[in-house]
């Protein structure tokens, strides 16, 4: 497994954002059998998921980096670059979301953006990438924007992610 250290870059804050909608795993009963949730349920610790149902990814992305800037007294012009991580972007195909999240948030005209489109590892990548671009010398401040509306793309009927996967956003400075 590859290993990689740069100096001179911190992490000055993580914050995350989850939808108000939480619903039980047990709501899957009838679908799977009370054995079959039980048995996830246990295995994996989740016992309820939070459900967007009227949210973009980054809206969840966008409420935890505005409390992200305001608990680090981080001028939104300050922010050098944005990079938006996720499997489920507001418009797929049609333009990137980090840049819609760069005109939400006010950030400054110069300030880089770019989507990675990864799942798991995404937000590993998109900070491997940040701190890559602060130590090359170009960016002194960058946002990790990364999250996932993940229920409205798995079905109901998938054992191995209807009963585990929920939405959420999350912001790290």
């Amino acid at each position: 497994m590859a290993t990689v250290r740069i100096p001179g870059v911190r992490i000055a804050g993580l914050i995350s954002a989850v939808p108000a909608d939480r619903r039980s795993v047990h709501a899957f009963d009838g679908t799977f059998s009370p054995e079959e949730i039980t048995k996830i349920s246990q295995s994996t610790g989740v016992e309820y998921r939070h459900v967007a149902d009227k949210l973009c990814c980054s809206d969840l992305c966008l409420a935890a980096a505005r409390r992200l800037l305001k608990d680090l007294d981080w001028d939104p012009a300050s922010v050098d670059g944005l990079i938006f991580v996720s499997q489920s972007p507001d418009f797929p195909m049609v333009s990137a979301t980090s840049c819609t999240l760069h005109a939400r948030l006010g950030l400054a005209k110069s300030c880089a953006t770019f989507d990675v489109t990864l799942g798991c590892s995404g937000h590993v990548y998109g900070m491997w990438q940040a701190a890559s671009l602060i130590a090359a010398g170009g960016l002194s401040r960058v946002l990790v924007l990364a999250g996932d509306i993940s229920t409205c793309g798995c079905s109901p009927f998938d054992r191995s992610t209807a009963l585990i996967f929920g939405d959420a956003g999350s912001a790290t400075a």
